[in-house]
């Protein structure tokens, strides 16, 4: 029996999962380096944040596209594919990003077409930014600690103390900043990938999901206005310009994701007239909300830098 190809959330969570740890260990010698650093050695510990950035978002992109393929090649064959894994996480710890890049491709030669540009796009423009804008969120969590201790008269004592204070700050903001980015670039690969006219033939459409458990944001007061799960069920065309503001994540640490939808499936949900897909709105739509400082971007433009990457 040919094992089934397990849902894109479980695959998404083990991609993010391994690797949180790892990269909140990254950020502490850009922390230290703001703490006590030089000019030079802030800017080293930023270079290196931002490749880690790079990698990160050129790896979890790759699988999104590969995600989509399988896919395709399931809906294809009309039969449960084998189960082809992902690697553990795309930042696997010990292994050279070059090594988990070749890998990739090694299983998925298909991927090869597109590899080099979605590496030079993370590893040009994109990643600096938000290594930069990572800087400034430390260096602001520096200054408040600082702050706080002179308001209070307790000493800042050494860079080391400092650095420990703000431990528990800068795991939980490297978190947000690697969950999110691995969604969005995981999330960009598989749109990207969708408008293969190919895959787009078959699979038409997508359908976005939430986490329909007690966290999900739903528009609650501690939800901070957000309402994630007014989108849940939404249908509509891979081409559709709705997307450009409806593709998760849609807020930090969202755990919302797509689904690609087969023509038959479309079909026996009255969702085609002729060749156009009919767009589905849950009941309650209009009462998505994100949050308000969250930039979005077109994930099919991403490939172009024609997008903006939050």
């Amino acid at each position: 029996m040919s094992r089934r190809l397990r849902p894109a959330r479980s695959e998404f969570e083990a991609i993010a999962a391994h690797s949180t740890a790892s990269f909140a260990q990254a950020f502490t010698p850009l922390l230290r380096a703001i703490v006590g650093g030089s000019h030079s050695e802030i800017e080293q510990a930023r270079k290196r944040v931002a490749a880690l950035i790079a990698e990160t978002m050129t790896l979890a992109d790759l699988y999104g596209r590969r995600r989509a393929l399988l896919e395709f090649d399931a809906a294809v064959s009309k039969l449960a594919p084998d189960d082809a894994q992902f690697a553990a996480t795309p930042v696997v710890p010990n292994v050279p990003f070059s090594v988990a890049y070749a890998n990739l491709l090694l299983r998925t030669p298909r991927l090869a077409e597109s590899a080099s540009a979605v590496a030079e796009l993370y590893q040009t423009t994109h990643s600096f930014a938000l290594a930069k804008s990572a800087e400034m969120a430390l260096t602001k969590a520096v200054q408040g600690y600082t702050a706080q201790a002179m308001t209070t008269g307790i000493a800042t004592g050494t860079a080391t103390q400092t650095i420990q204070a703000l431990g528990d700050f800068t795991r939980s903001y490297a978190q947000t900043v690697y969950r999110t980015n691995l969604g969005t670039a995981y999330t960009a690969g598989r749109f990207q990938q969708a408008q293969e006219p190919g895959v787009r033939e078959v699979l038409p459409a997508l359908e976005r999901w939430s986490v329909r458990d007690s966290g999900v944001r739903q528009g609650r007061e501690q939800d901070g206005g957000e309402n994630h799960l007014a989108a849940h069920g939404l249908v509509a065309a891979t081409t559709d310009p709705i997307w450009q503001t409806l593709a998760p994540p849609s807020g930090y640490n969202c755990r919302c994701g797509v689904r690609l939808v087969p023509l038959p499936e479309l079909r026996r949900r009255g969702l085609m007239s002729g060749t156009t897909v009919l767009r589905y709105e849950p009941p309650g739509f209009g009462a998505f909300r994100t949050h308000k400082n969250f930039g979005k971007r077109r994930p099919d433009l991403l490939i172009y830098g024609g997008g903006r990457l939050t």
